[in-house]
């Protein structure tokens, strides 16, 4: 593989590399995880491209097990890494990232591998109960926001950039204000 893949995940022992995030990508990670940190200022933690260690035990027990911490970091079965995440239990975070369940996961698309947020990142953050997913889609620009409702998640609401604010039914009067972002527009075949 080439040496431009910087995100390794693993889903049930198995690796998904991603590539480099191209621009797009990356101004709206750094948008909307400047808006949450904004929007939470301390009382949650907003982290961007940190690793998440999924799994329904509690934080604070589990990291006073070292034998079920080691065993949940080296399994590989639900290591991702989450363009951003907001975590409200502080006994989440250790030395190799965040632990548990994060309140809201937002994964931004990248061309070529978009069917890893889509279909296999949804599937896990559904199984591991995350209340709220967004996907940003900078080709088709606009945000889906998903809920978590008795086990499955449910299309709540498309926003669409540059015309609305995205907002959270989960985080009473949050709104993150994506009509200022400076896309740029790139052609799709190019190949570089």
């Amino acid at each position: 593989m080439e040496n431009n893949l910087v995100k390794e995940e693993w889903i049930d022992g198995n690796v998904m590399m991603s590539p480099r995030p191209q621009y797009n990508h990356m101004e709206i990670e750094k948008m909307i995880g400047f808006r949450l940190e904004s929007y939470f200022n301390g009382k949650c933690k907003v982290a961007l491209e940190n690793a998440l260690f999924l799994t329904k035990e509690n934080p604070s027990e589990l990291k006073n097990d070292i034998v079920k911490l080691k065993n949940l970091v080296t399994g590989k079965c639900a290591e991702l890494v989450p363009d951003v995440a907001v975590y409200c239990d502080k006994e989440q975070i250790f030395k190799r990232g965040f632990l548990g369940v994060p309140q809201l996961v937002v994964e931004v698309l990248s061309p070529g591998n978009s069917e890893d947020d889509t279909i296999k990142k949804k599937d896990i953050y559904e199984k591991f109960h995350v209340p709220e997913y967004w996907i940003a889609s900078p080709m088709s620009k606009k945000v889906y926001v998903y809920n978590l409702e008795n086990g499955r998640y449910k299309l709540e609401r498309e926003y669409k950039f540059l015309e609305e604010d995205i907002k959270s039914s989960r985080f009473e009067d949050l709104k993150i204000d994506i009509k200022n972002i400076d896309l740029f527009e790139y052609n799709e075949d190019d190949d570089i």
